[in-house]
């Protein structure tokens, strides 16, 4: 009796040595309305490891069997929405979460370094953004009260405001990753802004002042592709060489390059390229007298399809195929897999 006593007793202790401990939370929670939630997903793989009621109380849960990553807790209550990242491993996460106030970074205790260096980030964003916050929601408000007279006027001034905000969280992960140049958290901040394409030149900049370590791991080998990617890609940049030859055989030649020219990545079976190539052909009546180019770039396969696309959409402007499709160097050198992709390139650049 005494030996099968003993045996259950090692059973158990050998299971609760292998169940990993229980990431646990503690938050207040108040000033939300009844039909509010809190969702905790992976921020890798959009799983949802957590759903619950906000009760506008001391509320306590737990994930059960947390992975090491990183995580968003999010809270939703009608249309007011609040999101933040956080690095989830097991342990205790202190905090409150008020939806007067979801501008605020929940979590004020957690159980890892990196939690804590999110903590910091946080801290940043709000030391540098309230002030363009508050000009962007005034901003807002305007282009939803606009009038039929004043619409435009209030909504480039908006896009102006967010164009802003996007230069301002550059500037708060430049700020975090100078105080953290070995942490992992930049290149998972700078995949989430996703502006890659349209920021190059910043996220180089960044990724430049992280740690050799951080820029040699996996996610920053992948990183820095996608930034020297965009690079090709971005207006007065040099082109990468088009690969293939136009529909009389000959190959792609430097000499029909004018000051201005622009790169149009199709395919004849595209709809979204068939649509473009209407305007595509007014604009070029327009410009092509005034130092301007347009080059098309196909990635079909059939010859036979392409070469009548251009007829019967009277594309007169210099057209070029490889016949390779995605698997096209021009794919990847020249619109990063997207169809239809236009880019404009100076000579000489």
């Amino acid at each position: 009796m005494k030996k099968q006593l003993y045996l259950l007793i090692l059973l158990a202790s050998l299971f609760s040595a292998c169940d990993p401990a229980p990431a646990t939370f503690n938050l207040e929670t108040k000033n939300f309305g009844p039909n509010a939630v809190i969702t905790i997903r992976s921020a890798e793989n959009g799983e949802t490891l957590k759903v619950e009621n906000i009760t506008n109380t001391n509320q306590t849960f737990k994930i059960n069997i947390p992975v090491k990553g990183y995580a968003t807790l999010r809270t939703e209550d009608g249309t007011h929405k609040g999101e933040y990242y956080f690095y989830l491993d097991k342990g205790s996460y202190k905090g409150i979460l008020d939806g007067k106030n979801i501008n605020s970074y929940p979590l004020k205790s957690v159980p890892t370094k990196e939690g804590e260096q999110f903590i910091d980030f946080y801290k940043l964003k709000d030391d540098m953004s309230k002030n363009l916050l508050d000009s962007l929601d005034i901003v807002e408000l305007e282009l939803d009260q606009a009038t039929p007279s004043n619409i435009m006027e209030r909504a480039k001034n908006a896009d102006r405001w967010r164009e802003k905000k996007i230069l301002l969280q550059l500037n708060i992960i430049k700020a975090f990753a100078k105080k953290y140049p070995g942490s992992a958290h930049t290149l998972f901040l700078l995949e989430q802004l996703g502006n890659t394409d349209s920021e190059a030149k910043n996220y180089l900049s960044i990724f430049n002042s992280l740690d050799k370590e951080i820029q040699e791991s996996k996610k920053g080998k992948n990183l820095l592709k996608e930034i020297k990617q965009a690079s090709q890609m971005m207006a007065g940049s040099k082109m990468p060489n088009i690969e293939g030859e136009n529909p009389d055989g000959k190959k792609f030649d430097l000499s029909i390059l004018k000051k201005v020219n622009l790169v149009i990545c199709w395919t004849s079976y595209n709809g979204k390229s068939r649509k473009n190539n209407q305007l595509l052909v007014k604009l070029y009546e327009k410009y092509k007298n005034k130092d301007v180019e347009f080059i098309g770039v196909s990635f079909d396969k059939k010859r036979d399809w392409w070469v009548n696309v251009i007829k019967d959409d009277h594309l007169t402007w210099p057209q070029y195929s490889d016949l390779q499709g995605a698997k096209s160097p021009n794919a990847k050198n020249l619109s990063n897999y997207n169809v239809t992709y236009g880019s404009s390139k100076k000579v000489g650049d």
